[in-house]
């Protein structure tokens, strides 16, 4: 009768336990990194952090790693690096904030794509994306390999000329094949984007809402589900 007594509440505490995991009210440590697309006023990060605070789930935003003209050297060289930031009043790490993170959005590679295809012909253009892309497999590693959870990635867009579609388009499938290989969800922006030009490449508030609203229905299916 005592061993019954005790494996009946064994049983009660075990079933409890399964509900508090199950219902327990997790938060969403969020890194958004990148270019300039990451920090523009009205960019799609705050739109998520707002969401995310509107949901009382955001238990961190971390932007302070993007920067201006950030290539994807440049974000390989800060997490071998470890570079480190001041971030709501303390120092964080690169490496933490993507073991910490259960979502990163990032944007990086178009600087790449642009600083060549301005100055070089079609077959040295190609030549060089190859190269983009192996540092771009090498980056979709790293940031993989520290941060387990949900990654969001932006592809590419020609806002230059009409005869470069072609290269953005092979970016942008060989994108789609790396991000299979590491899960990483890949938003395209092709349409949102069209008509831009080099003088007015970046998002607009319309067209950083239309982003927005295509990464929230991935936040939604792969965090709030």
């Amino acid at each position: 009768m005592k061993w019954k007594t005790i494996l009946f509440l064994a049983f009660v505490i075990f079933i409890v336990f399964v509900i508090y995991l199950t219902t327990l009210d997790r938060k969403v440590y969020y890194l958004n990194i990148g270019d300039e697309m990451a920090i523009e006023d009205g960019n799609y990060g705050m739109l998520i952090r707002n969401y995310l605070t509107s949901k009382n789930k955001l238990e961190k935003y971390v932007t302070e790693f993007s920067t201006y003209d950030y290539r994807t050297t440049d974000f390989i060289r800060d997490i071998e690096d470890n570079r480190k930031v001041f971030s709501n009043r303390q120092n964080i790490s690169l490496k933490n904030a993507l073991i910490k993170a259960d979502l990163v959005t990032i944007s990086i590679g178009s600087n790449d794509i642009y600083y060549k295809i301005m100055t070089a012909s079609p077959r040295e253009s190609y030549e060089y994306m190859d190269q983009v892309l192996v540092d771009l497999e090498k980056l979709l590693e790293l940031v993989r390999k520290y941060c387990k959870e949900n990654i969001i990635m932006l592809n590419y867009y020609n806002s230059y000329e009409k005869r470069y579609d072609e290269i953005f388009q092979y970016m942008n499938d060989k994108l789609i094949n790396l991000a299979l290989i590491y899960d990483i969800e890949v938003i395209d922006i092709t349409d949102i984007m069209k008509g831009s030009t080099m003088e007015n490449k970046l998002p607009n508030l319309e067209q950083y809402q239309a982003i927005y609203e295509q990464m929230k229905a991935v936040i939604d299916k792969r965090i709030f589900h």
